[in-house]
């Protein structure tokens, strides 16, 4: 009798836990898969575009540059008609500071999501690009982090950033992540560092002129860090270094991809709330864009900057002649259209 009953449960178990991993994994399924994931769970709104008001000092001036005149042109662009899907908007900031030092936004990025057909675009504005700052004027878009700052503290800055943003792209923000040189760099090492294809030779300014590249090269968190912040040595300038920043996001993107990672997906989203000032995102949200990531292929993530020129205008804040890159509206138009309504 008890041998029958031995090789009964020798059955059943087996059976039993076959049925709980398949539960588990149906479970798992219908939580976080990208799509069904964002579908079942309310997409939040924290930022509209708002119309900007000029000061009284702007309305009564003189007749404006070229350059003031497209800059003012940025809330004319039309909210588009369609209709309504899951897809979503993250703002992702990068400060200059360490520890609680106040900051300026060093990297902007705005990344447009869709978790149905697992792609991205990913839009990075450039940090002296010229916008309208409600009380200020129209000054450089890293200016807007630091001035929300020192009005409301940290989560000011982040607020005041998005604001800025909706209102040149005439987009919603969904989400946002933030984070500042010491989280960029410990996350980096927490993943193990970054293997990257450069076309060029990057020589890192900001210390000891150390040089990698051009070729296949292997980034710990110091590294990776003096990558996305260099554009002196670059051909390119500082889209030189828009073009680095995106190269690291798909790195990134294509290290998480790996069995290793993906295994130690739960202890990697604890570091990532460690390691990030400033966020929205739930713990479901950032396992469901792990998984996204997971199924995206690198054709699926498309890249591009704000199209404009370069110009010497007066900044409100400093009160002297600063460089500039100004918009080209036409072009933004175009683009937006593209990145975030179609």
């Amino acid at each position: 009798m008890k041998k029958r009953w031995y090789r009964k449960w020798k059955l059943i178990v087996p059976l039993l836990l076959l049925v709980i991993a398949t539960g588990c994994g149906f479970w798992m399924y219908g939580k976080y898969e990208p799509g069904r994931h964002f579908e079942q769970n309310a997409i939040p709104v924290l930022v509209q575009p708002k119309p900007q008001s000029l000061s009284a000092k702007e309305q009564s001036s003189e007749v404006e540059s070229e350059e003031e005149t497209a800059s003012k042109t940025t809330t004319s662009i039309q909210p588009s008609s369609k209709e309504p899907d899951r897809s979503f908007n993250i703002l992702i900031i990068g400060t200059d500071a360490r520890d609680t030092e106040i900051s300026r936004s060093d990297v902007i990025m705005v990344a447009h999501v869709n978790p149905t057909s697992k792609e991205a675009r990913l839009l990075s504005i450039p940090r002296d690009t010229r916008v309208n700052i409600d009380g200020v004027g129209y000054t450089k878009v890293n200016h807007a982090h630091i001035l929300g700052e020192g009005k409301s503290g940290n989560h000011g800055g982040t607020e005041s950033v998005m604001q800025v943003i909706s209102n040149m792209l005439n987009i919603t923000i969904n989400y946002y992540v933030k984070t500042n040189f010491e989280g960029f760099e410990r996350f980096i090492d927490t993943i193990g560092g970054l293997d990257v294809q450069l076309d060029e030779e990057v020589r890192f300014t900001y210390t000891d002129n150390i040089m990698v590249g051009p070729g296949l090269v292997h980034l710990n968190g110091e590294e990776a860090l003096m990558f996305v912040r260099e554009r002196k040595s670059l051909s390119e300038g500082d889209f030189g270094r828009q073009k680095n920043q995106a190269l690291i996001l798909r790195a990134i993107a294509k290290k998480l991809l790996q069995a290793s990672s993906i295994k130690q997906m739960p202890s990697l989203i604890t570091q990532v709330k460690k390691d990030v000032l400033d966020t929205n995102f739930t713990d479901g949200d950032l396992i469901s864009l792990a998984w996204m990531m997971s199924d995206m292929n690198s054709d699926r993530m498309e890249y591009s900057s704000i199209p404009g020129h370069s110009a010497q205008l007066m900044d409100p804040l400093v009160r002297q002649q600063l460089y500039y890159w100004i918009p080209d509206q036409d072009g933004v138009h175009a683009l937006i259209e593209r990145f975030f309504k179609s």
